[in-house]
């Protein structure tokens, strides 16, 4: 297990990166954590997907740069997909790799169609780790590479990383979409991570809940709201997110349409 204490130090490492790092790194920051799990997992392909309850999939972000297509050719039905199968029938949310899925779930057929059709791009054997993000979706970063399964060793690391890929998906998506509306003039020198809470707390989060979404301890989330009321010379969390709001931070408060009278029948 030393290898995989050695890896989780440099996740935890980047992960520091990434909270420090400005929201408009957030891409680069994708591009960085593809690459870094594809070596963690000595594999040829990763990529962070996205299937709805339709059994849509969708590759949102992969590493290298437009290695596998998007949609596989022929239209291939993603309800016969072994791994993705898994998931769907057993509702489990640890991840899993291809060669453990068991034939009660995806047949000798079902694994052979997926794997003609995976083989050209070295992708027959996947790791899936999904992202703890509740609802319906199914979200996950997923490795690839052609010549063998996933040991123990590489599962017990996958779980290590579990919450800490959750965390980093839901910074980073922050990240991005706060990068498109704040002027680099008006964020007040908040990192990333202070952005992403600043967020939050406007949708009405409490630092207990905005905690357990982001994976880290209530001490750690009341620390990051002290180091953003200080920058923003405020006192609490309404003041922070009015400010905020004024200084361009974040988006205004939507306006809600006037209501029409109801009309009454005069009798």
């Amino acid at each position: 297990m030393v290898r995989n204490d050695a890896l989780y130090k440099l996740w935890l490492e980047f992960l520091g990166d990434v909270l420090q790092g400005p929201p408009a790194a957030s891409t680069h920051y994708e591009a960085q954590l593809l690459k870094l799990m594809a070596e963690s997992f000595n594999g040829s392909f990763a990529s962070r997907n996205h299937v709805s309850p339709e059994w849509e999939n969708h590759i949102l972000s992969c590493w290298p740069l437009d290695y596998i297509p998007n949609d596989p050719p022929g239209g291939y039905d993603f309800r016969q997909q072994p791994l993705l199968r898994w998931f769907v029938f057993t509702g489990q949310t640890a991840p899993q790799s291809y060669g453990r899925v068991p034939a009660a779930l995806a047949s000798d057929h079902q694994k052979g169609v997926w794997e003609d059709l995976s083989r050209p791009w070295g992708v027959n054997h996947q790791l899936s780790i999904p992202l703890r993000l509740g609802g319906p979706d199914h979200n996950a970063y997923l490795v690839s590479r052609p010549d063998s399964d996933f040991t123990e060793q590489e599962m017990a690391l996958a779980g290590l990383l579990q919450p800490v890929l959750t965390g980093l998906s839901l910074q980073l998506s922050v990240a991005a979409a706060q990068a498109n509306l704040v002027p680099k003039s008006s964020a007040h020198d908040l990192t990333g991570r202070e952005l992403t809470i600043l967020t939050l707390l406007s949708e009405g989060l409490t630092a207990e809940a905005l905690a357990r979404r982001l994976t880290i301890s209530p001490r750690t989330a009341t620390k990051h709201l002290e180091h953003i009321y200080r920058k923003l010379d405020v006192r609490d969390r309404l003041m922070a997110v009015q400010k905020a709001r004024l200084l361009g931070i974040l988006a205004p408060t939507p306006e809600i349409p006037a209501r029409a009278p109801s009309k009454r029948n005069c009798t």
